[in-house]
């Protein structure tokens, strides 16, 4: 499966992350929000570790810069590429 998730939205999932994560221990959020953060912050840290997000997937999109000018549902064998 090719990465989906790009440099900066990786950075920013970490940094929402630890802030859900954070608020979580604190307290500040109780009971089922509580778990729900825990949740959502795991989710988001491994999907920025690993590169690859399923809800991106499902949508059909990517924040990954792949070095070219294929875009994410353009054919890139319709004949007007270079070499």
């Amino acid at each position: 499966m090719v990465k989906n998730v790009g440099s900066a939205d990786r950075v920013a999932r970490l940094c929402f992350a630890a802030l859900l994560g954070f608020l979580a221990m604190t307290n500040f959020v109780e009971g089922w929000g509580e778990i729900i953060s825990y949740a959502v912050a795991v989710y988001l840290a491994l999907t920025a570790i690993v590169g690859r997000c399923l809800i991106y997937r499902m949508l059909d999109v990517n924040t990954c810069d792949h070095g070219g000018t294929y875009h994410s549902g353009e054919d890139p064998f319709d004949g007007r590429g270079g070499d």
